[in-house]
C-alpha cells in the first residue's frame, strides 16, 4: 500500500514538471500553412455577392439588437428625467450640421456628373443591355447566356434572359423616397398623403436635408433649435418670424447641370470620360456614407422601400412577407449604403469581342458593380477593391474541361 502511494506521488511530480506553460505554446500563423490565404483579414478581398437564399427572411440589422435596446432605454430614461428640454444635437433639433453642408453639395454635384457621364458612355461608346422581364443588366456587345432570369414566363424559357437596349438609369439604382419639407416637426408621411407628397431620389433627398437648396423641392431651415416635450417635437418659433424662413435656391437645378456636363463630356476621350465617371461614383458613395453617419436613413426589413428622415413613413404599401400582420406597414430598420445607392452587380466580361458568357462556366466568372464594369470597359483602371470580386486571376476552362475541374 505504501509502495503504491509512493508511485502515485512520483507520477504527480513528473507530470507537474513537464506540464506545458502558456508561454511555451506558439500561436499558429499563416507561415505555418504556406498554401492558406487569410481572406478574412485582407480588406481588399471581396467575393462575388450572393443573393439571399430565403427572401422571406428579414434583412440583417447593421447595428446589433442589444445596442438598439440600450439606446432606447437611455432615450426613455432621459425623457422621464427631462420631460421638456431643448434638443441640442443637429440635425435632430431642426438645424443643419455645418461641417456636412459642403459634403452634401459635393454629393449632389457628383451625382449629376455621374449620370451625365454614364449617358455619354452608353450612347456613344459601350453597349449596355437589360432583360425585358427582370432587373438583370449586362455590359457588352451581346447579352450573356447565363440562365438566371426570374421574371414572368422564365420557366418556359429555362430562365433565359430576353435582352433589350438599356439606359443610364439602369446602371445605378437610386431608390425613391418621400420628400420632407420639415424633417423635425413633421418627420412622417401618413397614408392619406401618399399621392400629394412628391417622391424623389433618396440621395437627392439626403442632400436636401443636409443643406442643398433646390427651388423645386423646398425645405424649411431654422436658426433656433426645437423643443422635445414628453417625446413630441414642438417648434415655438413663430411661422411669420424672420428667423424661420423657407430655403431659397442657391444652386442650379439638376437639368442645366446635367446638360452642361453632357456638353463638355462629348469633347473628352472615352478613357478620360470613364476615369472621371468612376471618380464621381466613388466620391458620391464616400459622401453618402458620411452623410448617413448623422442623417438617419431607414429601409424596410422585407422590401426595398427606403425613407430619409428621423422616422419611417406610415404609408401602408408593403407587399412583402408578413405584410398582413403589419396591416401593410413597413418594418423599418437602419439602412446601409447598398440600400441608398444600389451597386447593381453585373457579370464581368474580360474580352468584349469574345463570345457570350456560357451558362456552364458560371462559377468561374466574376462580378462587379455596373458602374465599375462600364468604366473598366471604357478604359479606366480596375479598382483594387474589386479585383478579387472580378476574379481576374481565374483561368476559364473550355466547355469540355468543366467536368475535369475540381
Amino acid at each position: 500500500m505504501q509502495r503504491r502511494k509512493r508511485i502515485t506521488q512520483i507520477s504527480l511530480s513528473v507530470i507537474s514538471k513537464t506540464r506545458f506553460s502558456s508561454s511555451s505554446i506558439k500561436p499558429l500563423t499563416n507561415l505555418d500553412f504556406p498554401y492558406s490565404k487569410a481572406t478574412d483579414d485582407d480588406p481588399l478581398y471581396a467575393d462575388v455577392p450572393k443573393p439571399r437564399k430565403d427572401k422571406s427572411e428579414r434583412k440583417p440589422y447593421p447595428t446589433p439588437m442589444k445596442e438598439l435596446i440600450r439606446r432606447a432605454k437611455e432615450e426613455k430614461e432621459l425623457r422621464k428625467s427631462q420631460p421638456c428640454r431643448v434638443l441640442g444635437d443637429p440635425p435632430d433639433n431642426g438645424l443643419l450640421v455645418p461641417e456636412l453642408v459642403h459634403v452634401a453639395r459635393r454629393v449632389h454635384r457628383c451625382r449629376a456628373s455621374l449620370l451625365s457621364g454614364l449617358s455619354a458612355i452608353i450612347h456613344h461608346h459601350v453597349s449596355f443591355h437589360r432583360c425585358r422581364f427582370c432587373s438583370e443588366v449586362h455590359i457588352g456587345k451581346e447579352g450573356h447566356g447565363i440562365r438566371t432570369c426570374t421574371g414572368p414566363g422564365s420557366g418556359s424559357r429555362s430562365a433565359t434572359h430576353v435582352w433589350k437596349k438599356g439606359r443610364a438609369s439602369d446602371v445605378v439604382l437610386f431608390p425613391k423616397c418621400f420628400h420632407l419639407y420639415d424633417r423635425a416637426v413633421k418627420p412622417r408621411v401618413i397614408h392619406g398623403e401618399r399621392f400629394t407628397v412628391p417622391k424623389i431620389s433618396a440621395v437627392l433627398e439626403l442632400c436636401i436635408q443636409a443643406g442643398v437648396d433646390l427651388e423645386k423641392f423646398p425645405a424649411k431651415r431654422r436658426s433656433k433649435p426645437v423643443y422635445s416635450i414628453e417625446g413630441r417635437v414642438v417648434d415655438f418659433e413663430e411661422v411669420n418670424n424672420g428667423n424661420s424662413e423657407t430655403a431659397v435656391t442657391t444652386t442650379t437645378t439638376a437639368t442645366p447641370l446635367q446638360e452642361d456636363d453632357h456638353y463638355t463630356a462629348e469633347k473628352k476621350s472615352l478613357k478620360e470620360l470613364s476615369v472621371e465617371t468612376m471618380d464621381s461614383w466613388f466620391e458620391m458613395v464616400t459622401g453618402v456614407k458620411e452623410l448617413m453617419g448623422r442623417y438617419k436613413v431607414w429601409t424596410c426589413g422585407y422590401c426595398p422601400e427606403i425613407q430619409v428622415g428621423p422616422k419611417g413613413h406610415k404609408v401602408k404599401m408593403c407587399k412583402a412577407t408578413k405584410h398582413q400582420m403589419r396591416d401593410g406597414m413597413h418594418a423599418w430598420q437602419e439602412a446601409t449604403i447598398d440600400d441608398v445607392v444600389g451597386p447593381n452587380y453585373v457579370w464581368h466580361v474580360r474580352d468584349p469581342d469574345a463570345s457570350a458568357l456560357d451558362n456552364s462556366l458560371q462559377r468561374f466568372y466574376g462580378k462587379a458593380p455596373a458602374v465599375v464594369e462600364l468604366c473598366v470597359q471604357g478604359g479606366a483602371p480596375v479598382p483594387d477593391q474589386y479585383k478579387s470580386m472580378m476574379r481576374l486571376d481565374v483561368v476559364y476552362p473550355q466547355r469540355d474541361e468543366v467536368d475535369l475541374v475540381a
